[in-house]
């Protein structure tokens, strides 16, 4: 995949001014706007900076900014006709139409071949003079400047500095006064589907349809809904449709693309933005979507270049600096930790100690190692395991895992195991995600092996702050003794950086090969002191046939 085009950023007033004109053409009006600016700084008495950077203002929807721009252009060159005109546009748009006609009457004269000003004294329309026989004679109407346009211009803006409420305000506003704009319901559509109201937002969407079957804004807009609600198949069935009858449209290879990194797939996705940036080479969203796209793949610098890229064309955008806020990922993490368990009738303490080191081969592949160090009435057994994580979607993953323990005394000798996680419902604000998983194991003892399943249910809701699991938990051993059992828990994010746990169960632990059944209560708490260190505490009591357990654990997490 071919890197997405550099940007060269020039620094002298001429070649400031050259790619103001150029972003200006293109309505890329806030790039033009900044380097008009960054133009005037070097060259304040620059008049052709003053006139451009009227008419950016202009397109901006900004007529106090563009009539300072042009009136300032007027000071330095008095005849200069574009600024005259630039200015007439500027009261024709604020309804000034009395100062508007003279000033666009003046161009029109000056330059007799220049169409717009000639257009604009048309539009505003000369009133024609009382006859004197006919003192009530009517002098011809006078068209205003249209009000849709200029609120659905207003919503737009709203809408980029984020302030979403009071765009849809306007937009209501203009779909009052033109309730069949197919416009103005797609822009609501947005609006509603950015504040999460996805009911309403296909509502927005099918009615434009209606007007217009097949409008392909409001087909996008679907697209997008549906990725709002979490419903790829659905968002790439309808994009697939988009682009079969309108292939090099650059918002459907944008959803295209984000489409396919939601499938995990980087390659189309990559090559979606590519097109979009073969194009249009200044695209900040495809640029944005390429630094998604090497940090999904694991690239972080790449990714960087690729936000800096973006951000070159849209400073200050606070998505863009978000992204590049993030911190370069930690590849490593260290688990230690360590528990003392108490035993009643006094058969003195266990201890049970691991250390872990993962190492993050891949955003979809995980390897990691595992030393734990047992110590049972007088015995100690060490045990060595390795695992491997393997994400296959952003929905499904599963790991595998062998340990061995030589000269076991009551661990097991040696034990393989295998899980996994289906994602069956996507997150949303109130509710989700929603995971089924499971876990199987053998484990060989001396004297026989036991075979343990656990299909296991979890969840978030208030806003994934609250977790719950529930687990059934089945073992039997080669000789056919059974033991089955449930283990429920209840995650809460308190803080940002504390989190606090509990849960029940009665379920079968193993002990030397054999099954025993287990009550057990327990709790823990792990605080973020910094983003890559976290600590842990738990505290447990079991109550088994032949004595109680009090266990005690600590432990820490490190990221590197």
């Amino acid at each position: 995949m071919a890197a997405p085009p550099g940007v060269s950023w020039a620094q002298t007033v001429d070649e400031l001014y050259a790619s103001g004109v150029k972003a200006r053409q293109a309505q890329h009006f806030d790039e033009a706007a900044d380097l008009l600016k960054r133009a005037l700084a070097l060259k304040p008495d620059n008049a052709d900076a003053l006139v451009q950077l009227g008419f950016v203002e202009l397109g901006r929807n900004d007529p106090p900014a563009a009539r300072d721009a042009f009136s300032r252009a007027l000071s330095l060159a008095p005849t200069y006709m574009d600024a005259s005109f630039g200015l007439a546009e500027v009261e024709f748009r604020s309804g000034n139409l009395d100062a508007a006609l003279p000033l666009a009457e003046k161009v029109a004269g000056a330059e007799r071949g220049n169409a717009d000003a000639a257009a604009l004294v048309e539009t505003i329309g000369k009133p024609k003079p009382a006859p004197a026989t006919a003192a009530s004679a009517k002098t011809a109407p006078l068209r205003r400047p249209d009000p849709v346009a200029g609120l659905m211009e207003q919503g737009r803006r709203l809408k980029a500095a984020g302030r979403l409420a009071e765009a849809e305000r306007a937009y209501r506003r203009a779909l009052k006064l033109s309730p069949r704009n197919t416009d103005v319901l797609v822009a609501l559509g947005l609006v509603a589907g950015a504040g999460q109201r996805f009911d309403e937002a296909g509502q927005f969407f099918d009615r434009a349809l209606a007007i217009k079957p097949g409008l392909l804004d409001a087909r996008l807009g679907k697209v997008r809904l549906a990725i709002w609600q979490g419903d790829v198949p659905r968002a790439r069935a309808i994009v697939d449709d988009v682009l079969a009858s309108a292939p090099d449209n650059v918002e459907a290879l944008n959803l295209d693309a984000r489409i396919s990194l939601l499938e995990a797939d980087y390659t189309r996705a990559g090559q979606s933005f590519d097109r979009v940036l073969a194009i249009d080479p200044r695209n900040a969203e495809a640029l944005v979507g390429i630094g998604d796209v090497r940090r999904a793949e694991g690239d972080d610098a790449a990714a960087r270049a690729a936000y800096n890229q973006a951000l070159a064309i849209e400073p200050g955008s606070a998505e863009i600096e978000q992204r590049l806020a993030v911190p370069p990922p930690r590849k490593w993490r260290l688990d230690i930790g360590t528990e003392v368990s108490d035993l009643t009738g006094g058969l003195g303490d266990w201890t049970d100690s691991a250390a872990g080191l993962a190492y993050r081969l891949s955003p979809a592949t995980t390897l990691s190692g595992r030393t734990r160090v047992a110590t049972r009435y007088g015995h100690t057994d060490v045990q060595v395991e390795g695992r491997i994580d393997q994400a296959f979607s952003p929905a499904f993953s599963a790991y595998a895992l062998a340990a061995a323990t030589p000269d076991a005394d009551f661990l097991a000798r040696y034990s393989i195991g295998a899980g996994a996680s289906w994602q069956v419902v996507a997150p949303a604000k109130a509710f989700g995600p929603v995971s089924l998983n499971i876990d199987a194991r053998y484990d060989d003892f001396a004297d026989t092996g036991v075979t343990t399943v656990s299909p296991w249910v979890q969840g978030y809701i208030f806003d994934g702050r609250l977790g719950l699991s529930a687990r059934w938990v089945h073992a039997e051993d080669d000789i056919g003794t059974r033991a089955d059992g449930y283990v429920l828990r209840a995650d809460l994010a308190v803080t940002q950086r504390f989190n606090v746990f509990g849960g029940y169960a009665d379920a079968p632990e193993i002990s030397d090969g054999t099954l025993v059944p287990t009550r057990t209560v327990f709790g823990g708490v792990s605080f973020d002191v910094t983003d890559p260190l976290t600590l842990r505490a738990s505290i447990a009591h079991e109550q088994r046939p032949t004595f109680d357990r009090t266990i005690v654990g600590l432990g820490l997490t490190a990221r590197f």
